[in-house]
């Protein structure tokens, strides 16, 4: 077993994903990448990043966006944007479990995460989480879910409609895009609820504001959202 430890490491080195020097342990990043993530400046909108609010959304974008409020962790710089896409397409599932971890860590210092009663991670279309076989956010929220010990509610929503990606679109095509796309599967766990969105990165917040949009109208009481990083 130690010479096929040996030969596996000759031939698959485990490195940083990011910075690509080989790690002397199991993890996915070194440290000194994992200490190069940039943390969002709290005395700004976690949306615009420009106009001043604690701990959240300014009172312009809380309006656009229909969250009750809204946390991202980091920047999305290319430690992050490294992470991500070794995530979602290199099948690194181990980085979710990380993403998760660090978000939750941000997350606990929040008040309103004490009343959440379930976690809703964006779903996939089943033939794209089908393709992809996996959902990246599904894995952060169950990691924050262990964490923090709020139940994980990952069939409450459901994308009941394929949409085309969202990368090249404007803000007004992703709305449109993202319009109708979910349904309410289990209504009796929204209404009356508060709720918190889990995503891996927001841009526009169409997406999440269009599930924002439709657990309250379902009913939810309060609807928060959050994400790794903001791009």
């Amino acid at each position: 077993m130690k010479r096929l430890s040996q030969l596996l490491d000759l031939f698959f080195p485990n490195v940083c994903l990011v910075c690509k020097e080989k790690l002397t342990n199991n993890h996915c990043i070194c440290e000194k990448c994992l200490n190069e993530l940039v943390l969002l400046d709290i005395k700004k909108c976690f949306f615009c990043g420009e106009n001043p609010a604690q701990n959240g959304l300014c009172e312009h974008c809380k309006k656009e966006l229909d969250f009750d409020e809204f946390v991202s962790a980091f920047k999305f710089d290319n430690v992050i944007q490294s992470l991500i896409h070794n995530l979602k397409y290199n099948e690194y599932m181990k980085i979710g479990k990380l993403l998760g971890e660090l978000l939750a860590n941000r997350l606990s210092k929040y008040e309103f995460i004490s009343d959440i009663d379930f976690i809703i991670p964006v779903p996939l279309h089943k033939v794209k989480e089908r393709e992809r076989g996996f959902n990246q956010s599904y894995l952060i929220s169950k990691e924050i879910s262990n964490i923090l010990k709020i139940p994980l509610g990952k069939k409450i929503v459901k994308r009941s409609k394929y949409t085309r990606t969202q990368t090249k679109l404007t803000k007004e095509e992703r709305e449109k895009n993202v319009g109708d796309a979910f349904k309410i599967k289990y209504p009796k766990f929204v209404k009356e609820k508060i709720l918190l969105i889990v995503d891996d990165v927001i841009t526009t917040g169409a997406t999440m504001k269009s599930m924002a949009l439709l657990l309250k109208k379902m009913g939810a009481r309060e609807v928060y959202a959050a994400s790794i990083a903001r791009a």
